[in-house]
Formats: C-alpha cells, structure tokens, sequence
C-alpha cells in the first residue's frame, strides 16, 4: 500500500443515532405529545403496533401504510393529496429502505409553509422549493440494508417510465435514526440477504468511490468485516441474534458513508436491473460486486487495499477473494440469471446504466465498454 497522504476533505451529517438492542425507547422523548405521521407497510403497521415499546407512544399518530417495495410517484402523490390539508409536528419512518423513501418525499411535500407541493417538481428542483426546515423525520429501521436513516437522499420510481428518480438535499437527513436489531429479528430470508448485501455493497461503492475519505474508509472497513461475518451466520440461522446485530450495524456504518460519498457504479447498473426484471434491490446491486471488485483490483486498487489493510485481510486480493466467497455461499449469481435471462437482455440496458451522481462518482471512467465486461465478468 501507498504511503498516505493527507488530502482535503470533509464530513457533514446531522442525524442524532441511537444503535443497539432496546434502544427503541429513544423515540418517546421526540414523540410525546405530538401528531405524527408514521409511514410504513401494512406489516409494518402491524409489527409498530404490536411492539411493547413503539405500540405505548404518548403520540396522536396518523398512517400511511400503503407503502410498497420502490414506491411509485404516482402512488406518493395520491398520499400527499390525500394529506394535504392535516398537519403534521414530525414524521417516523418505520421499516426498510422504501417506507425510508416515501417518508422523506411526505416530510417534504407536506410541510407546512411549504408552497409546492407536486412531488415530481420537488424531485426534479429541489433547491428551489426546499428552502426551509421541512417537518422532522425520526427514523426506525426494521431492516439491515439501505442506511436510508442517516441519508439525505430518497428513491422514488416512476413506474409508467420504468425510472428511478431521485430526491436530494442536505434538508432530508433524518433528525434521529434509530437502529435497533431486535426489530430485525423476524425478517424473512429473502428480506434478510437482499438488504444485508445492499449493506455490505454500500460499504464497498464508498471505497471504489471518487469522494472516499479518510473518515469514510475507516467507517466502511468495519461495516465490511461485519457483513462479511454476518451474511454466512445468518445463511446458516436466521435465528442468529448476534448476527442480526453486527449487519444492523454494518448497515448504519455504510449508509453512513454513502450519505457523504453516494453510491457507484453497482447502483447506476442495478436500477434497469429493478425496473425492467424485477430484481429486488439489494440483489440487483450485489450481482455486479465481485466483478467491479475484480475490475478494481485490477485498475484502481488503492481503495480495496486500504480496507484489506484495515479489516485484517493484509492484501486487496484476498479481501476480494473473501468477498466472493460469500457471495457462491449465498448463490447470488444463480438466483439473479434466473430473473435476468441472458446477457444480451442485460447489455441492450447499457445506456440506462449512466445513472448521474451514481456512476459518475466511480473510480473509474464507465464507458460502455466497462459495463460489458463488468455484465458479462457478473
């Protein structure tokens, strides 16, 4: 490795955090009292309701809980519509990454001195329109993948144009992120390994990443060691509690770092991967990991052997070698080509692939002839 150097950069993110089993107490203190909007899934709601802690709230709330898997423009509006006269004192996110996503674009749209409220106009200007505090958002996480609860950043699909569009500004990071494992405990395998690589791939685009730091190179080399130790054990058992915890933090460490780094080249290619062949999100990202690794590895390995360094692998070679690893444990490639078909389906969604502030930020310059080999080398 390169002796270091010391580079101009900088760190900014405003999220309070609260990490560890039990630490869902945190949220009463911010609640009491006050009208909430908790947007959720319909098994969210459930899961909220029934919880010993969250179900007792000293809090006047208020539901969406239509919340689906990569939530729709159209079907955000219809709950912005629909919300748009009542007001709000905060908003808690209660699940993954998509109820993540809708409950920023509500906090936004529904603020009250808000003016706009048309969520497309909001997607497409943000810096117009969002000029002021926007209602707070206190975020619980029900699963280990997105980091979505300490980003500034949400995900909305236009799904009539089979687009993914993005809400950004620094006015979106949640005011509180609450992570607490023991919410994780019943998730369901599917659910469990998508968002668990969606972690572990998070941590690894903020290496391979033209806006890496220092502070988030240390931060995404502990949320590798932990992935990489989680994801077998909870293969093995989804009843492993401890291995429910390390990926919950692994996750928080790398949305983390993408909150200053954004994601990569994964997610630039793993978009159309979701939009055209429903491929789950975390999947869709994981299925080019090894290959952009490789390619690194090959063309630009100072990030990866920084963390090999860091995590105890000693060289970038066998960090990579571990990553895949894991990755044949858990059959990855079989079960995305089963949804993909061949490789002509996947190259002929090359120029939707060229996703701004995503590919943009790689190490790399992707070209078309960079995303072949990375398709075909998946």
């Amino acid at each position: 490795m390169q002796a270091p150097s010391a580079k101009p950069w900088s760190f900014h993110n405003p999220t309070q955090v609260h990490f560890g089993a039990g630490c869902r107490t945190a949220l009463a203190a911010r609640v009491q009292g006050l009208k909430a909007l908790v947007v959720t899934t319909r098994r969210g709601r459930q899961q909220f309701l029934a919880d010993p802690v969250l179900g007792a709230l000293d809090a006047q709330l208020e539901w969406v809980d239509s919340v689906t898997p990569n939530p729709g423009l159209a079907e955000t509006q219809l709950e912005i519509d629909r919300l748009a006269a009542q007001r709000f004192d905060c908003v808690i996110a209660f699940g993954g990454g998509s109820a993540m996503d809708a409950a920023k674009a509500l906090a936004a749209a529904l603020t009250p001195a808000l003016e706009c409220r048309d969520l497309a106009t909001l997607i497409t200007n943000p810096g117009a329109h969002l000029t002021m505090p926007l209602l707070p958002i206190h975020a619980i996480t029900t699963t280990s993948g997105t980091g979505a609860e300490v980003t500034p950043f949400a995900t909305i699909w236009d799904h009539v144009a089979k687009k993914k569009l993005s809400l950004a500004s620094p006015r979106l990071f949640p005011q509180t992120a609450i992570v607490d494992p023991e919410l994780t405990h019943d998730l369901p395998r599917a659910a469990t390994f998508s968002t668990g690589l969606d972690a572990l791939n998070q941590a690894l685009e903020s290496v391979w990443n033209r806006n890496r730091s220092p502070m988030t190179t240390l931060m995404a080399s502990r949320a590798v060691t932990l992935a990489l130790t989680a994801l077998p054990r909870l293969h093995a058992s989804l009843d492993d509690h401890e291995a429910r915890a390390l990926i919950a933090e692994a996750s928080l460490l790398a949305g983390l770092c993408i909150s200053q780094t954004r994601t990569a080249i994964c997610h630039s290619v793993s978009y159309p991967l979701t939009a055209h062949f429903d491929v789950p999100h975390g999947f869709a990202c994981a299925y080019t990991m090894a290959a952009v690794a490789r390619l690194c590895l090959r063309d630009a390995p100072e990030g990866l052997a920084e963390i090999a360094a860091l995590t105890g692998h000693g060289t970038p070679g066998a960090l990579v070698d571990a990553l895949q690893s894991v990755l044949n444990q858990l059959d990855l490639r079989a079960s995305v080509r089963s949804q993909l078909g061949d490789d002509n389906a996947v190259l002929a969604l090359r120029s939707e692939m060229y996703t701004p502030g995503r590919s943009d930020n790689f190490v790399l310059p992707v070209t078309h002839d960079l995303l072949a080999d990375v398709i075909r080398d998946s």
